[in-house]
């Protein structure tokens, strides 16, 4: 027993040693490196020097990049004067080099189908559960028509599936009230009932969509004010916070551009810290000059001194920035108006998010309380493919949709598609 012991204490006595001896060779060839690293230093210190050198202009580089890029642009300062110091007009001496902005996805393609795919779902997996005394009829006859406890199954299926798509609780009702008395007096093939329903609810939220279909075409109608000589074209954006307005303004800037326009930037929005940057950025970016003062500056000013500006310049569009507002805020209503009133907007677009569901129908109603509101932009519509406060909008409001936007690229931004918030919403036969 003890002699078992004995060499279980020998053999772990062994293991330690042995670990002991290996970390101590290790140490010594660490310390052997390190010698020939400070001796190779010593006999030739010069590549030390040459090290740091190089790190050092490579920062220089870096800085002397950085300096340039700053200096592109060069601020004219206007003779107009505020309460608050000097107007500052944004004049972009060398633009980016727009023909190659954001073109690699979405070139050539003036659909929303091309860019964002429907969810790609049969009819988005609708069952139709028929009652016996209708499943009796449709193996004796052809034709058959719908019993209501058929039709009341059915729309609860449709029902829930245009609330999951954002589409509003008083839409929705409407629609299945309407749908009940459609489907009550139609007959259906009894081997092709499924494609035959969805092909009612399909057109029924066509001829909804459809009352938006039209909508101001914005280039065309551009184009008329130029040949009439009724420039600049002023067009001014309003809504909530967080929507997208900005980056919206900045794709129609470059939109208006590709379409051999010019135009310019009214950064209004002297409300919300780093508005008036990134006014500045995008109007950078897509090479269009902008108009803009300091913060806490009347907002109306600034839209006054664009159009001045688009006017002295022969530009043909004055697109108008503003603070995002909430319609509950009357105060940030009134300076809305008092812009209005001094613009004299030729177009005024509502700029909301596709992912806001029913909050959206609200925030337009009260808008439109204050201001006419011709067309809507809907944004996000990439975050959200299913778009069914679309339907809302023109049941609810009747305001059309201009365009859709897609994504954050200056050209993701498309025309208004009926054709694409359908098959969103309940899919592809």
């Amino acid at each position: 027993m003890f002699e078992g012991l004995k060499k279980k204490l020998a053999e772990a006595v062994n293991i330690f040693s042995k670990k002991e001896i290996e970390e101590e060779e290790k140490k010594e060839v660490e310390e052997k490196i390190e010698e020939k690293k400070e001796q190779e230093v010593e006999q030739h210190p010069e590549s030390k020097d040459q090290e740091e050198k190089q790190e050092k202009k490579k920062e220089e580089s870096n800085k002397q990049k950085e300096s340039d890029e700053s200096s592109e642009n060069i601020q004219v300062h206007s003779n107009k004067t505020e309460s608050n110091g000097k107007s500052d007009i944004e004049s972009i001496s060398k633009p980016e080099n727009t023909s190659t902005l954001n073109t690699n996805s979405i070139q050539n393609k003036n659909k929303v189908s091309d860019v964002v795919k429907a969810p790609d779902n049969k009819n988005n997996n609708v069952n139709i559960k028929l009652s016996l005394s209708t499943k009796i009829k449709g193996v004796i006859t052809k034709s058959i028509t719908l019993n209501d406890n058929d039709i009341d199954n059915f729309l609860e299926n449709i029902k829930l599936l245009l609330l999951k798509s954002d589409v509003s609780y008083d839409t929705t009702n409407d629609f299945i009230e309407e749908m009940h008395i459609n489907l009550k007096s139609s007959k259906f093939n009894a081997r092709n009932m499924q494609n035959e329903l969805m092909d009612v609810i399909k057109q029924s939220l066509y001829n909804i969509l459809n009352r938006n279909d039209a909508g101001v075409d914005l280039i065309k109608f551009i184009k008329n004010k130029i040949s009439s000589n009724e420039i600049p074209v002023k067009v001014l954006f309003l809504g909530p916070n967080g929507t997208g307005k900005t980056t919206t303004i900045a794709k129609l800037a470059y939109m208006l551009k590709k379409n051999g326009l010019s135009s310019c930037m009214s950064a209004s929005d002297t409300f919300r810290a780093a508005a008036i940057e990134q006014t500045v950025y995008h109007a950078n970016k897509v090479g269009v000059p902008v108009i803009k003062h300091n913060y806490g500056s009347d907002p109306a000013s600034v839209a006054f001194d664009a159009i001045a500006f688009a006017k002295s310049h022969n530009l043909h569009v004055v697109l108008i920035d503003s603070a995002g507002r909430q319609d509950t805020n009357k105060n940030l209503i009134n300076e809305m108006q008092k812009i209005v009133r001094v613009s004299k907007p030729d177009i005024i677009l509502f700029v909301g998010e596709s992912t806001a569901g029913s909050a959206l129908i609200n925030q337009i109603s009260e808008f439109n309380k204050f201001i006419k509101i011709d067309g809507i932009i809907l944004t996000k519509l990439d975050c959200d493919a299913k778009g069914g406060n679309a339907i809302s909008i023109a049941h609810e409001v009747g305001i059309p949709i201009i365009f859709l936007g897609i994504g954050e690229m200056y050209d993701a931004i498309v025309p208004y598609s009926p054709e694409f918030i359908v098959n969103s919403v309940v899919g592809t036969a």
